[in-house]
């Protein structure tokens, strides 16, 4: 491959990169910046040869990042060899390239590697790192509270102990997946018995001959050598395997051996006297490549490639049996090479509760400085005071009361909040995938969490990017409509044909609308073609001329040939189905097919067609294969009559350019028309030409072809897009085609797709479309999925009006410049969607132009990007996700090509569709429709961020409540450092008395039901604008807990002043318990004022911690093991105080009474929206009092009018009565 290491001016270096070093060094994603890097090629640069190579680069005036690379470069390429050599029936030598065995290791842990691994992973966390410093300063004598128990501990372990045991579950189940995965047996070429015998997996090496069986599973990577062929034919070398577990795709791969061993080992004896090397590629994670050539001591040679491989974890299917030859084991094949993580993905909130924490100790820092400070004074003060011990503090006694001061106040930081967060994420995981309204009953698919630290991150989206084919579409294609020979063939239109049609409708052109929607309806449909215009049977008669008769027999033909689909014969019967690489391939053969042009089969070097009703065998002679890059394909045919045909495929801006100058002028543009045409209608595209050549020139051509084929450096070049011979070669051969049509595929839109959209728009999300579609198809599929409007203002920007950055560059702040113009004179910005090519792409995303792109991008209510490549489509992720502080994105695709962009969005969604597992295995989340992804934004995203914003921010605020009311104490005490609550009370406050309700509204609490989330998306909004959780909010909390708490130590303190029997003042430990005890009422009535819903489980869970409390300070009072004398019978002397009852009694009130205000007239003044949803629900009120468009106060007025005097009436319109009980939904 290449690097580019520029730094974004002008002059850019690129050097070459080894792939093995990249695959090795750089394995798994992440960061890919620059710098980033730059700093990991540095660090390598340790040993004595690497720095050797360094300076000498350096001494030369290399650039210091540019001597870096080239540096890693040179040392691997030494140390690795430039390619792997693997020579066959020879042990010896392949022992001695050292190759990995064939063991597989997918655990985590070992028996021995658990208890340092899991240690360190746990200590990673900050809070587990914070709590175990915290237990190791308990043990100091100077500093400790706790008479040097580190009491801490206890919590601290038992949440260590409950990951730990879902570590060990977890990995016990890959565990047992090994070892039966390395336990398997398959048959090996034993040399000193000739024959074949049963060995285990884990046995294989590279260079073992293997002889798999039909249904057999593929145990290493392998070369095909020969297969199982049919007596008295011809052998093909063709053999069927299903790739299920690679990537998802259930229709079955035909694989090929290579011909120059596919009738030469037959047998075991045949093949022990193979002679030769296989030198190959290194391991790597491309399981759709492989490049090697098999040199034989014979002199023959031949290249290697994907399709002559059988990956491991592959079937094989509808085969007797296959021999090959092992090239890749253990931790080197393919797909465990593909079993890397995901790049790892912090939550918002994450990110937040970081910040928080940080902020936080530096709080309890300051405050116990101030602790520290007011101590050494006061003892200063009072030093000579009879009950002091007289010593006047020194500096060391500020430093013992600094620390002493952080281990009365440690718990500002909840010990229990991660392990809280996880809990409550898994179990809405859980439901999360379980909501049958997510289910896809057409595929048994439901909803699959496969990261749910994002959970609520899907409430905060703010972009959305999603692929269209197979993604918005059903990616199920049609054979629609043709061109051939400047002739428009096919009537009728599509949705997005339609909705086209509508949009630009006056009123005179309706009953054009009704007639192609007349002309629909009469289509003739069979599997992969829809199909209807007479006009094309009478041409094919013969009625259009003789000359349009010979164009549709040779597009036609075209069709039938130039492509890759393979016929697959069922086992035992003589059903023959097609395996085509993508659906347009299987259309395109289908409506061949229909209209009598039926592919039969295909054998090495002959592919056969029926020819209405007459078999007709054709040699192949090379198939120039379809890439991303070259968007076309070709096949070379040489027909019974010799002749020497190029049939060519592809887009129409890469095959119109290479048509000869002599084409009839007219076709050209008649075919031109339809395909805009048909572009406009949503249709897929393809340019049909063809030529014929000599057999002089194809002879030579050829040979240097192969050459460069048979040649691994030219196909490295050409893996690494640098100039190669292999690409000059199809360029040379793909000139002066001749124009035979056009084709016109439909791909449906799915169902529930505009809806879906809309839906997504009005809740403020921008959404953007990429694809690979040409511009018009892009637009109008835009139109009829709601994305665009008419009226919507569009700014198109492509190669053909804009050829160059400083255009591109100009138009975009042109168009800016006017945005502000208007937005300025109106209301708010008239609503404008971008279309951009990939081309212009090239230049908008580079330099001062990516500027002009992101300002003008983020003013545009929608965005298409069309003709991109999956590079492009992750840079336009990272044009928002890394520019525009606090959005959140989200990228949604179902193909290999979209993992990019899945992988580089905050949240990536996968569709389990036509194209494979590949855009699930790399995302977060995975549905199987993409209308499914309104309920997962909308109603899970949005519960989830509401629920754990109030998680988060009341485990902060308990906790903040009982650490200030020690801290109070401390000041009323000469600042002594002194606690007044019992230790044993305190660890258990956390894990115990106050953690039930929390969990259960964060788990089932909902302010609407997810009907009303649906059907009033503006609900939505406050997720991206952070609402619910942010610096002011948790600040507000803050102060409250801080307040509350300082209200009720100095009102207990008061009250207790002179209250006991004997006119002394009660115990310490009795004010502690008292304060203790109002903690605990007040922050369990606080959680009540933020609750939503209420289930018969919140009151009993509410009951419970209160019980709890009781029950167990009961018992320390009475248990002296546990408590300690100062604590015997304390519970007693409490409830005789009068005081005691009338603080519990009247002071909550009075202390959350400026809370329930401050909400009280929050809601009635300024309600937010949610709130009036709810008010709306519960009153029966009209659903139109919820327009976003009246002003809060306005809002409030309507709805008191409206409210009913008496009984509520029932949102039937919205929600069934029979789903609403008290605002809460069933969760299952």
């Amino acid at each position: 491959g290449t690097l580019d290491i520029s730094d974004g001016h002008d002059d850019e270096t690129t050097i070459p990169v080894h792939k093995t070093f990249f695959t090795r060094v750089h394995r798994g994603g992440g960061d890919n910046s620059k710098a980033t890097l730059t700093n990991r090629l540095a660090d390598l640069v340790q040993t004595k040869q690497h720095l050797w190579c360094l300076c000498t680069y350096l001494v030369r005036g290399t650039d210091l990042r540019v001597a870096i690379v080239q540096t890693i470069w040179d040392v691997s390429t030494k140390n690795l060899g430039e390619y792997r050599k693997i020579y066959l029936n020879d042990a010896a030598k392949n022992a001695e390239s050292a190759f990995c065995d064939n063991v597989v290791v997918t655990s985590k842990y070992t028996a021995v590697t658990f208890v340092p691994k899991f240690l360190f992973e746990t200590f990673r966390k900050f809070a587990n790192a914070y709590f175990l410093v915290v237990s190791m300063m308990q043990v100091i004598p100077s500093i400790s509270n706790t008479n040097g128990l580190p009491s801490t501990a206890p919590t601290l372990l038992f949440i260590m102990v409950i990951d730990a045991i879902f570590a060990v579950l977890e990995d016990r189940k890959r565990h047992i997946a090994d070892a039966v995965a390395n336990s398997r047996v398959t048959r090996a070429l034993a040399k000193e018995i000739e024959q074949f015998k049963a060995i285990e997996w884990k046995d294989l090496r590279v260079g073992d001959i293997v002889k798999l069986s039909n249904r057999d599973q593929v145990p290493a990577d392998l070369v095909i050598l020969a297969v199982a062929e049919q007596p008295s034919t011809p052998p093909t070398g063709l053999c069927y395997v299903e790739t299920k577990s690679l990537d998802g795709e259930t229709n079955m791969k035909v694989r090929q051996a290579i011909q120059c061993t596919m009738s030469k080992c037959q047998s075991p004896a045949s093949l022990l006297a193979l002679k030769g090397m296989i030198q190959c590629e290194h391991p790597n994670n491309g399981i759709n490549t492989f490049q090697g050539v098999l040199h034989l001591d014979s002199g023959d040679k031949e290249s290697i490639a994907h399709k002559s491989i059988l990956l491991r974890g592959c079937t094989i299917r509808n085969t007797d049996w296959v021999l090959g030859l092992v090239v890749n084991t253990g931790q080197d094949t393919k797909i465990m090479m593909n079993n890397t993580s995901t790049p790892s993905k912090m939550s918002s909130m994450d990110v937040s509760i970081n910040r928080y924490i940080v902020a936080l100790v530096c709080v309890l820092f300051v405050c116990c400085a101030v602790g520290a400070t007011g101590s050494v004074l006061w003892e200063t003060k009072n030093s000579h005071t009879w009950y002091i011990n007289g010593k006047t503090p020194s500096q060391s006694s500020w430093v013992v009361m600094f620390f002493y001061f952080f281990l009365l106040m440690y718990q500002f930081i909840p010990i229990s909040l991660y392990v809280s967060m996880t809990m409550v994420k898994h179990v809405q995981s859980m439901f999360l995938q379980w909501d049958v309204q997510m289910y896809h009953d057409d595929t048994d698919t439901p909803a699959l969490v496969r990261t749910m630290s994002l959970n609520e991150e899907l409430g905060q989206i703010s972009y959305i990017f999603s692929d269209k084919t197979g993604t918005l579409t059903c990616n199920i294609m049609e054979f629609r409509k043709c061109s051939i020979g400047g002739v428009s063939y096919g009537h009728g239109t599509t949705e997005i044909g339609l909705a086209a049609q509508q949009r630009a409708a006056n009123d005179g052109s309706f009953s054009a609308i009704a007639e192609e929607k007349h002309h629909s309806t009469k289509a003739k449909c069979v599997p992969y073609v829809n199909f209807d215009g007479v006009e094309l049977y009478e041409h094919m008669a013969g009625s259009g001329g003789a000359d349009q008769q010979e164009r549709i027999h040779r597009f036609f033909l075209h069709l039938a040939i130039c492509h890759t689909v393979i016929p697959e014969y069922r086992q035992g019967t003589t059903e023959v189905t097609l395996s085509a690489s993508s659906p347009d391939e299987q259309a395109l053969v289908s409506g061949a097919a229909f209209f009598g042009y039926e592919f039969i089969n295909r054998m090495p070097g002959k592919v056969s067609v029926r020819v209405r009703g007459q078999d007709v065998q054709y040699e192949l002679l090379d198939v120039l294969e379809f890439s991303s890059a070259r968007k076309r394909m070709s096949t070379v045919v040489k027909t019974p009559d010799g002749d020497i045909l190029v049939l060519t495929k592809g887009a129409d801006v890469v095959v119109f350019e290479r048509l000869k100058a002599q084409n009839d002028a007219q076709m050209v543009t008649h075919t031109t028309q339809h395909i805009n045409s048909f572009a406009a209608e949503g249709l897929r595209t393809l340019t049909i030409a063809s030529k014929q050549v000599d057999a002089t020139f194809y002879g030579e051509w050829s040979g240097r072809y192969h050459d460069a084929l048979n040649n691994l450096e030219e196909m490295d070049k050409q893996k690494s897009e640098l100039p190669n011979a292999i690409d000059e070669c199809m360029e040379e051969l793909e000139t002066d085609l001749d124009l035979l049509g056009a084709t016109a595929i439909e791909d449906k839109l799915q169902a529930g797709v505009p809806a879906t959209i809309a839906s997504l728009a009005e809740a403020g999300i921008k959404i953007w479309v990429l694809t690979g579609d040409k511009e018009e198809t892009a637009i109008n599929i835009g139109f009829a999925c709601n994305l665009l409007h008419s009226r919507m203002r569009r700014v198109v920007i492509n190669s053909t009006l804009f050829d160059s950055a400083q255009k591109i560059e100009a138009e975009l702040l042109l168009q800016v410049a006017v945005l502000c113009k208007e937005g300025s004179s109106a209301d708010e910005f008239v609503d404008v969607a971008l279309v951009i090519d990939g081309d212009s792409l090239i230049h908008a995303l580079r330099g001062s132009c990516r500027t002009a792109l992101l300002e003008f991008s983020q003013l545009c209510k929608a965005v298409i990007a069309c003709r991109v490549s999956p590079g492009q489509k992750a840079e336009m992720v990272a044009l928002i996700k890394d520019n525009i502080p606090g959005v959140r994105t989200l990228a949604i695709g179902d193909g290999a090509n979209d993992v990019p962009m899945i992988q580089e969005a905050h949240v990536g969604v996968g569709i389990s569709g036509q194209e494979g597992l590949q855009a699930v295995n790399a995302s977060d989340y995975a549905i199987a429709r993409f209308s499914f992804l309104g309920r997962l934004i909308l109603v899970h995203g949005r519960w989830n961020y509401m629920r754990m914003s109030q998680l988060v921010l009341y485990m902060f605020y308990k906790n903040i409540m009982l650490t200030a009311a020690q801290y109070t104490y401390t000041w009323m005490s000469g600042f002594s450092g002194q606690k007044f609550f019992l230790e044993s009370i305190v660890q258990l406050y956390n894990v115990l008395f106050t953690s039930y309700p929390i969990l259960c509204l964060a788990i089932l609490d909902q302010d609407v039901h997810d009907t009303m989330a649906v059907n009033f998306p503006k609900l939505y909004v406050a997720g991206p604008q952070n609402d619910l959780l942010n610096a002011a909010v948790f600040s507000a909390w803050v102060a409250s807990a801080l307040g509350e708490s300082v209200a009720i130590t100095l009102t207990v303190m008061w009250s207790f002043r002179d209250s006991s029997h004997s006119s002394e003042s009660p115990g310490m430990w009795l004010v502690g318990n008292v304060v203790f005890s109002l903690v605990m009422v007040v922050v369990t009535i606080k959680l009540t004022l933020f609750q939503n819903s209420w289930l018969g489980i919140n009151v009993v869970l509410y009951a419970i911690s209160i019980l709890l409390w009781i029950s167990i300070a009961t018992i320390a009072s009475n248990w002296y093991l546990v408590s300690g004398w100062p604590w015997m019978d304390m519970m007693a002397s409490m409830s005789c105080l009068v005081p005691s009852w009338c603080l519990l009694l009247f002071a909550p009130i009075t202390f959350l009474l400026p809370t329930y205000v401050c909400k009280a007239m929050k809601s009635e003044l300024y309600p937010e929206y949610n709130q009036l949803a709810m008010e709306v629900a519960t009153f029966g009120l009209p659903l139109d009092l919820l327009a976003w468009n009246y002003a809060p106060s306005d809002r409030r007025q309507r709805l008191v009018h409206h409210k009913p005097n008496g009984n509520a009436r029932k949102l039937s319109s919205v929600i069934p009565v029979s789903k609403r009980r008290s605002m809460t939904v069933k969760i299952l």
